[in-house]
């Protein structure tokens, strides 16, 4: 009825041999230690760096900006509260 229910796979002779593993761990690594020392690579590495400073500086300015809005909206409750004046938030107007 099903023609391939006994069907088994041929096996495959596979002799283990551990130098090409290593061969192949070493190539990969020579590969590796050549890529790092292209130019194209060394400038990539910069860019990042580099990036990664300017990242750095943009939040420490985001917090400070933050902080500074946090006491700039506490004093506009003090003087909303000093005025009597409602606070109606997104309307745009007093």
């Amino acid at each position: 009825m099903y023609p391939f229910v006994n069907y088994q796979i041929p096996s495959v002779p596979y002799e283990y041999n551990p130098y090409d593993e290593y061969q192949d761990y070493y190539d990969r690594n020579t590969q590796v230690s050549q890529l790092l020392q292209l130019p194209q690579w060394r400038q990539l590495e910069r860019r990042v760096t580099q990036l990664e400073r300017q990242n750095e500086r943009q939040e420490r300015e985001i917090n400070q900006l933050q902080r500074r809005l946090q006491r700039v909206n506490q004093r506009l409750r003090v003087i909303e509260n000093r005025f009597n004046i409602p606070f109606t938030p997104f309307d745009g107007e007093f």
